[in-house]
């Protein structure tokens, strides 16, 4: 049986960016979404972010010089996920029935 290699990740800020990155550099399918027309998230917003306090340009170009050329990384901007289904659906609802009890 093949396995498949491929990851969701859903939201384009800093961490969705680097998370995508990071698992198509060893081998996944990454499969990036995000529902605002532009990645970076609150991060590209900024004035200056913490801990160098410099422009959010300077982290996140770095990242988007490596998502442009990576053929395993789709970029899905303006979109949402709507429904997960298989057993991805059975870990996603487990995972938010505990954050919803914290």
């Amino acid at each position: 049986m093949a396995e498949n290699k491929s990851v969701l990740v859903v939201g384009g800020g800093i961490s969705g960016i680097s998370v995508a990155v990071e698992a198509a550099e060893v081998g996944y399918q990454v499969h990036l979404v995000e529902r605002n027309p532009y990645l970076g998230g609150r991060v590209a917003q900024l004035n200056k972010y913490f801990p160098k306090l410099c422009p959010p340009y300077c982290g996140l170009e770095i990242n988007f010089r490596r998502i442009r050329p990576n053929p395993d990384i789709d970029v899905m901007t303006m979109s949402e996920v709507v429904k997960v289904e298989g057993p991805l659906k059975e870990i996603a609802e487990k995972e938010v029935e505990e954050a919803l009890k914290e």
